[in-house]
């Protein structure tokens, strides 16, 4: 996985695991295991440019989810309790509201 992957990665677990301010650049750095100068090549303006990478990330995964959702189950109800029952298991497993990762995405 080349290195913005895995900051995109890590960081989108964390914002969703303890929200934008919970999380600081330091702890990022440490969970990637990049340097500084690492995150600010990929993301010249730092955290908030890297919430937005992970923001689009969300989205691309929360539609896939959502499509596959639509084409499984023929009904509204049906739809509504497998996304309800996704959201749960992926909260009380991984403490996000998704089973992927940016590198499952990709790869």
């Amino acid at each position: 996985m080349d290195t913005k992957s895995l900051i995109i990665d890590n960081a989108t677990i964390l914002f969703q695991q303890k929200g934008y301010k919970g999380v600081g650049l330091n702890e990022i750095l440490r969970v990637c295991n990049v340097t500084k100068g690492s995150l600010y090549h990929h993301f010249p303006n730092g955290k908030e440019e890297l919430l937005i990478a992970c923001l689009h990330f969300l989205n691309e995964v929360i539609t896939l989810d959502i499509v596959d959702i639509f084409e499984r189950y023929p009904t509204t109800l049906e739809v509504t309790n497998s996304m309800i029952e996704k959201l749960i298991v992926n909260l009380e497993t991984e403490g996000t509201i998704t089973g992927y990762t940016f590198s499952s995405m990709v790869s």
